[in-house]
């Protein structure tokens, strides 16, 4: 199937909830409590179940509530069913396929509970393909778009939307779940996150063309059990992968994982050697897990281009700088020595008991000198023969530190990827600065490291 009729998934301007209920405890009831809540700017519609009134509450909010598609005067953009899976394929036909331009399933009991389910799938994709229903699940938690307000989920773990440049895929919602969660946590934010679930008619090939263009989007991230169509998705993610990053954790790579993926999605994980060696083929990025994908991502979404292999590294500790250092060159980047020009520079605001040979180990001497730690951040910012700067900080508190590293972020062509050792409960306003403006940030040396071979599109991380 092709995506002429997905755009609208990014830009809706109409939603309906095919299912509400007088239970506020419902799936439908809930999903459509999110959406009010998250302040959708479109037209809303809930479609009740039969004879079943609706709260008050809901219909005050602007929601427009009918008890079948015949009452909605409009072809509708995104429309949720909350329907059990033996009552769906039902439910989609009696809603014409021309009223609706993309239909979310998320009930499960399909083909991931065993043959019964495989065979209700079934005739669903039969049914989609042959009227044209565009499917997004069966089995997944619903899409969530930040520069639409839409909070089209039944999880409350959303409604704190943040908008960022980060496009996250799953088939699993709890991994998606999960993902969004730590992008949104860093102050990275995502552009979108589609809860892709069984992929009975829409694959992971399809949201990937769509996000190819999408402007808001300059990284995707991907949980996968399964690919359908590997030759297509070849094709399209090489395709994207040269304008923009692709990030994935494919599931299944041990035995057990493989046959827990069969009760999870009804998904078969295929070969992972050769899901390796055709993703370092088509330039696509595999990260071992999901945290090492979320770390990878954060620096993509928001860094300037590695153009090389010399990493400079500032630091107010110097066993943190040799681990670094020795970390980086462990993965074939080099720690170079500053030219003359620079080591004069650093001499000269540096204490003799410093070091400002690369890396730049300040000291403790930046808690009671009150310009070092931002005069020295200058001069390492003006370096000629670096790629990348690494800055270290550990539970340093005042917020200056924070402010100097956001200055450099923002002015240096150079991608910046902050270490803070310093914990949220420690340094809480430091991490927030860092976190509004974007900063790549990770708590210890390693997971630095994993940002910069990130940067550099390193075929496997972790």
């Amino acid at each position: 199937m092709q995506t002429p009729y997905l755009p609208s998934l990014l830009n809706p301007q109409s939603v309906a909830v095919v299912g509400v209920s007088t239970d506020p405890g419902k799936l439908g009831s809930a999903i459509l409590s999110n959406i009010v809540k998250n302040r959708f700017q479109g037209r809303i519609y809930g479609v009740r179940r039969a004879k079943d009134d609706v709260p008050a509450q809901i219909a005050q909010d602007n929601v427009r509530i009918v008890d079948s598609f015949d009452e909605i005067p409009e072809t509708v953009d995104v429309v949720l069913f909350a329907i059990p899976a033996n009552r769906l394929l039902d439910a989609l036909k009696a809603v014409p396929p021309a009223h609706m331009r993309v239909a979310v399933a998320i009930a499960s009991g399909f083909s991931e509970v065993g043959p019964e389910g495989a065979a209700l799938e079934k005739q669903l994709r039969e049914y989609c393909n042959g009227a044209g229903v565009h499917l997004i699940g069966p089995n997944c938690q619903g899409i969530v778009v930040p520069r639409a307000r839409l909070q089209m989920t039944f999880s409350s773990m959303y409604n704190q939307m943040v908008r960022g440049s980060a496009a996250v895929i799953s088939q699993s919602g709890a991994m998606g779940g999960y993902m969004v969660n730590r992008l949104m946590q860093r102050g990275i934010g995502i552009s979108c996150f589609i809860s892709s679930g069984n992929e009975t008619t829409i694959t992971t090939t399809d949201y990937l063309n769509l996000l190819a263009d999408d402007p808001d989007t300059r990284a995707i991230l991907c949980y996968l059990e399964q690919i359908k169509n590997g030759r297509r998705f070849a094709e399209v993610a090489q395709q994207i992968s040269r304008r923009k990053p692709i990030v994935i954790v494919k599931g299944g790579r041990s035995i057990a994982g493989a046959a827990a993926i069969s009760s999870h999605t009804g998904a078969i994980a295929g070969d992972d050697a050769v899901i390796s060696g055709v993703f370092e083929q088509i330039g696509v990025i595999r990260a071992r897990d999901s945290g090492t994908a979320v770390d990878a991502t954060v620096a993509f979404a928001v860094s300037k281009p590695l153009r090389g292999n010399r990493i400079g590294i500032l630091s107010v500790a110097g066993g943190l700088a040799v681990e670094l250092t020795d970390l980086l060159e462990m993965y074939n980047f080099e720690v170079p020595e500053f030219d003359p020009d620079i080591r004069h520079r650093l001499n000269a605001v540096v204490p003799a008991f410093g070091a400002t040979r690369n890396p730049i180990d300040l000291t403790g001497a930046v808690l009671t000198e009150k310009t070092l730690f931002e005069d020295a951040l200058e001069i390492f910012g003006t370096a000629k023969n670096l790629d990348g700067l690494a800055v270290i900080s550990t539970f340093i508190s005042d917020p200056k530190f924070a402010h100097a590293i956001v200055r450099l972020f923002k002015t240096s062509t150079k991608p910046v990827i902050v270490c803070w050792t310093g914990s949220p409960q420690q340094t809480p306003e430091s991490l927030r600065i860092l976190a509004e403006a974007g900063v790549p940030v990770y708590d210890n040396p390693a997971r630095t490291v994993t940002a910069f071979r990130a940067l550099r599109q390193d075929p496997s991380i972790g």
